[in-house]
């Protein structure tokens, strides 16, 4: 499962300092994954273990393996503009080529 996807799923339960974590990470995906533990902490208001913790909270082994998932999931996000939008359409494509079909 996309780890995006995961920390938005348990949200809901986090206590409040994962919750500042979880709220950086999802706001700050492309940061977070060039981030130490320790810089992470900094930005997010908490301290170093509480990193470390979040991330096996989420399933991971440490703060690295989480890294890595937010690298995958940030690689594998579909363009939104490439999307399709009804079968035979892009949601790139100019919207005359769309009336004229």
């Amino acid at each position: 499962m996309n780890c995006l996807i995961r920390i938005r799923q348990r949200y809901p339960s986090l206590a409040a300092s994962d919750k500042k974590l979880a709220d950086f990470i999802l706001a700050e995906p492309d940061q977070t994954r060039h981030l130490s533990s320790q810089q992470l902490a900094g930005e997010a208001g908490v301290s170093q273990s509480s990193v470390v913790k979040f991330a096996q909270k989420m399933g991971f082994k440490g703060f690295p393996a989480l890294k890595l998932a937010l690298s995958e999931a940030l690689a594998s996000a579909p363009d939104p503009q490439s999307v399709p939008v009804h079968n035979q359409f892009l949601g790139d494509d100019p919207l005359r080529l769309v009336g004229e079909s």
